[in-house]
């Protein structure tokens, strides 16, 4: 089952890039999240529709075409269904590659505890022993951001050794718990962290409806956006 808010961007991405292509990178963006669309929670799904939004549309004709195209009502795009079911069987070999990647993960997933066994029987179970299970900083590090959204805990970013990952997820963490300490935890000593930090305060804001927060931006030209997203009822960047 298609969620009705994904469907809608998958159209307009069929018509902006003239095929399936479109499609095919709202698909990529929709199965990052790991989880089927209609089972997406309201957070996961808030964080796809963002993701679509910038990488298959801005990043390819930028913000004002984005804008205008998304302000379009599309119903009925021709030719979209017909090329859509002849690349089911594509989708579907896919869907199950992917099965299979997932299953593969669980039994390595598995094992672990079964060796591990023993000590698992003398303690409570803590989630975050499968990412120190992990081999090398880089897959730690991804278990940890990835349990830290999952359940929304803050105290999992404190474990990511890799420093960008570990601001990511404080931003990330900021903007799901409203708060503008770890927004604030993340520098401004790159464009990349100044990113990182504007996005956590813009989605405060907008999430607040608090125009105040507009002028607590590293960069200075945020703060017509902040307001303008506030006024406007919608945001294209949270």
């Amino acid at each position: 089952m298609v969620n009705p808010k994904i469907e809608d961007l998958r159209k307009k991405a069929f018509l902006l890039y003239s095929g399936l292509q479109g499609v095919e990178l709202v698909n990529k963006e929709v199965k990052k999240m790991g989880s089927k669309e209609d089972k997406l929670n309201e957070y996961q799904l808030k964080i796809v529709l963002n993701n679509i939004i910038k990488n298959v549309f801005i990043d390819f004709v930028g913000y004002d075409a984005t804008k205008e195209l998304l302000a379009k009502e599309v119903t009925h795009v021709s030719g979209y269904h017909m090329n859509i079911e002849e690349d089911q069987s594509k989708i579907h070999i896919f869907e199950r590659i992917q099965m299979m990647k997932i299953i593969t993960i669980l039994l390595v997933v598995l094992f672990i505890i079964v060796a591990l066994g023993g000590y698992y029987y003398t303690r409570s179970f803590d989630p975050a022993d499968v990412c120190e299970a992990k081999r090398g900083d880089t897959g730690r590090d991804a278990c940890y951001l990835t349990l830290a959204m999952s359940i929304v805990n803050v105290t999992f970013c404190d474990r990511i050794k890799t420093e960008m990952t570990r601001l990511n997820c404080y931003g990330t963490m900021g903007v799901a718990l409203t708060s503008m300490r770890l927004c604030n935890q993340v520098p401004g000593d790159n464009p990349e962290l100044m990113a990182i930090h504007d996005k956590c305060v813009m989605c405060i804001a907008y999430k607040l409806k608090n125009v105040s927060l507009c002028s607590d931006f590293m960069s200075p030209f945020k703060g017509v956006e902040c307001t303008t997203q506030i006024e406007r009822g919608q945001s294209l960047s949270c």
